[in-house]
């Protein structure tokens, strides 16, 4: 159930306390975190890699104790890493309450966060860039 912070997301079709406003901010950060790791994995792979190459990119949900990888090509993350609220997680890991699917793969799925969560993530990646 979700009632440790950021543990284990609640089974499908759980009935979940609506996430705080807090709390939001929060999550967004932790998938912030994944992001920073993911996009050193980018900086490194794109220096010996190739294209085409299938790289391991640690999950970007808020789950802290998450240590799930998904699989994609460098072209691939780019795609992920064009809008700054939007986050590549294994499928299961999406949290309804701040974020939506946009694109769907095989071990994988797109998200974009919405409402506060998506503000902070957009502050986050602003912040980083500078």
């Amino acid at each position: 159930m979700f009632s440790r912070t950021l543990g284990a997301f609640p089974a499908r079709g759980a009935r979940i306390h609506p996430v705080e406003e807090a709390q939001k901010a929060r999550l967004a950060r932790n998938e912030d975190l994944f992001r920073q790791v993911n996009e050193k994995i980018d900086d490194i792979a794109a220096r010996h890699g190739d294209d085409a190459h299938v790289y391991e990119f640690f999950c970007e949900c808020s789950d802290v104790d998450c240590s799930e990888r998904v699989h994609l090509t460098l072209p691939q993350y780019a795609h992920v890493r064009e809008e700054p609220a939007r986050f590549v997680v294994v499928k299961g890991h999406v949290l309804e309450e701040i974020e939506h699917v946009i694109e769907r793969a095989e071990d994988h799925v797109l998200i974009e966060k919405h409402g506060r969560a998506g503000e902070v993530a957009i502050k986050l990646d602003v912040e980083a860039d500078h």
